[in-house]
């Protein structure tokens, strides 16, 4: 009975097609009414399948044939058939009858505070169903709306971006390498640290081998405390050079990355003095 029905259908839509032959495009999707079962109005359910029918055009950019165009394309009794959203038969015999090769069908439920949202994408030539999405959502009919959106992305193999965002760790930035210039700096302030830090000893020994001498631990013998004094003398030197020499490497580094500026000074007789800097 059923599948008399739906061939009964399709004749009156191939009939209806003869005399609309622009109406409905090869690339089209039908978005069938979604059927609305346990809990759901049917004024709910029609304006669910408005939405889904905007959505489904939104994302696959074609061209979409609603509840209120097959009813344009059907007269008399024929308009009191339809199809079941289970039987994809007689989906996929109506949807060749209209020419478009896709078909979307779906349920709309409701249990207790729950939402129950089905939606199948068919292929209607091959009359094979090409995805499937469920869904149940908890809250008033606001929350089913919101639903809808990424409900259709799935279908249509498209993930959603909301969710992505919060799967998807944000990418580190990768760290700049530290040039030549600056190891280097680096390099000889330390070792200059160093020697200035051995300076420091120098001294504290210098301190204590002039004590010696004072008290005649040392029978009037200044050559340790003399060594030690050009000791720390020629540290600090040494050392205050090589920290400066690497202040002034780094320093330099960070000039050489920053962008040069100019400017232009006029001057009597009708010159121009050029200054260039980074900074």
């Amino acid at each position: 009975m059923v599948l008399k029905r739906c061939l009964m259908f399709a004749v009156s839509f191939l009939f209806a097609l003869e005399l609309f032959p622009n109406d409905v495009e090869n690339d089209s999707i039908v978005v069938w009414r979604i059927e609305p079962k346990t809990g759901v109005t049917d004024k709910e359910a029609d304006a669910i399948s408005g939405i889904v029918t905007a959505e489904v055009g939104r994302v696959s950019g074609r061209k979409t044939v609603g509840e209120n165009e097959m009813k344009a394309l059907i007269v008399g009794e024929e308009m009191k058939m339809s199809c079941g959203a289970e039987d994809t038969a007689c989906v996929a015999e109506i949807g060749a009858a209209l020419g478009a090769p896709e078909s979307i069908t779906g349920t709309i439920s409701k249990m207790g505070d729950y939402w129950i949202l089905t939606l199948q994408r068919l292929n209607v030539r091959n009359v094979e169903v090409i995805s499937r999405y469920e869904n149940r959502v908890k809250g008033d009919v606001n929350m089913i709306v919101e639903m809808i959106a990424p409900a259709v992305r799935e279908l249509f193999g498209i993930k959603d971006a909301a969710k992505d965002e919060k799967i998807v760790k944000k990418e580190k930035k990768p760290k700049k390498k530290m040039s030549v210039l600056m190891k280097s700096g680096i390099g000889v302030m330390v070792a200059g640290g160093v020697v200035l830090a051995f300076g420091g000893i120098a001294t504290w020994r210098t301190i204590v081998e002039k004590e010696n001498y004072q008290e005649g631990k040392t029978d009037g013998d200044m050559s340790k405390y003399n060594a030690w004094k050009y000791t720390s003398i020629t540290s600090y030197t040494v050392g205050g050079v090589a920290f400066a020499t690497g202040v002034a490497l780094q320093i330099a580094d960070v000039f050489i990355d920053a962008p040069v500026k100019t400017a232009v000074i006029p001057v009597p007789g009708g010159a121009h003095v050029y200054l260039s800097w980074r900074w």
